[in-house]
């Protein structure tokens, strides 16, 4: 396999609560107003090239006292080599995005945001024909057309469970990050004092969560 890549939130008050300071509410409220306008942001874009590449052998099954024994084919060999190329499209949808994802510290100086779980789509899909490579012993018959598109659909779908270990989804979270923190910043908080997540470290048991199937041109 080869891989090349790119709150506040208010309750009514009681009479043993503190005083909630209404401008730190309301720039809560200005802060996820703000974020919600944004919609959809894409963050990360990566192209990734895959070779992928299959071989099989003709085997003789033959039995002898009971016993099977499995030869292989001195002329029965082929193999295969399809380049494929995958880009890949991260997005954060913040149309959910609400209060309860901005926590302040109890001074208030720095702000926590929890950022909505990003999606990735499949927004190409492309094999390299002219540099497809096959070869194909006498005894054998050519790779079929559906075989080659059901090895290049292994290949795609193993693009898509490496997209945890490909960095994909931390360049979409500091890619967020760069977006929010000035936005938060110019409510008076320091740039150092803001810090922004997701809610956690993703792996490929997240993937059907991760994937946006509905855009990929490849579903997952």
């Amino acid at each position: 396999m080869i891989l090349c890549c790119c709150m506040g939130c208010t309750h009514g008050q009681t009479e043993t609560e503190p005083p909630i300071d209404s401008t730190v509410v309301e720039d809560s409220v200005d802060l996820v107003l703000a974020v919600a306008r944004t919609s959809r942001l894409y963050t990360a874009e990566y192209r990734v090239h895959k070779i992928v590449t299959h071989s099989d052998v003709k085997m003789l099954r033959t039995t002898l006292l009971g016993r099977t024994f499995d030869t292989q084919l001195s002329l029965g060999d082929r193999k295969i080599a399809i380049p494929i190329d995958v880009t890949l499209k991260a997005y954060i949808d913040f149309s959910t995005f609400n209060e309860s994802q901005i926590e302040r510290s109890a001074d208030g100086r720095q702000i926590h945001v929890v950022l909505p779980d990003p999606k990735v789509v499949v927004t190409s899909s492309k094999v390299d024909h002219e540099s497809t490579k096959q070869f194909t012993d006498i005894l054998r018959s050519d790779f079929t057309d559906a075989e080659m598109t059901d090895y290049t659909s292994q290949g795609v779908r193993s693009i898509l469970r490496s997209v945890p270990r490909l960095g994909i989804l931390e360049t979409a979270r500091q890619s967020a990050a760069a977006t929010l923190i000035p936005l938060i910043a110019s409510m008076g908080y320091s740039p150092e004092d803001i810090v922004v997540t997701f809610r956690k470290n993703y792996t490929e048991a997240d993937l059907p969560l991760l994937m946006d199937n509905e855009r990929s041109v490849v579903k997952f």
